[in-house]
């Protein structure tokens, strides 16, 4: 199966962010999550679409139901096949 990059907007910066994304990162891989310099944060899941988006909204809300006041998911795009 291929890799699917899934991006997130960083809402806020800060410490809660910085942990909120080393909790992404022991999941997917350091070298899985990355910042670029616009605000944003790419993380490359392996599998289909939205079995990884799936998978990394279920890391994110293990790391904490506040994620959402610190980062943005989009929500699942409709059409994508499991």
């Amino acid at each position: 199966m291929s890799d699917v990059a899934i991006t997130i907007r960083v809402l806020r910066s800060g410490t809660r962010t910085d942990e909120l994304l080393g909790a992404l990162k022991k999941r997917f891989g350091n070298d899985r999550v990355w910042r670029d310099d616009y605000g944003a944060v790419h993380v490359r899941v392996s599998g289909r679409r939205a079995t990884g988006w799936d998978e990394l909204r279920d890391a994110l809300d293990a790391a904490g139901s506040d994620w959402r006041q610190w980062l943005h998911l989009g929500p699942r795009p409709s059409g994508w096949r499991a």
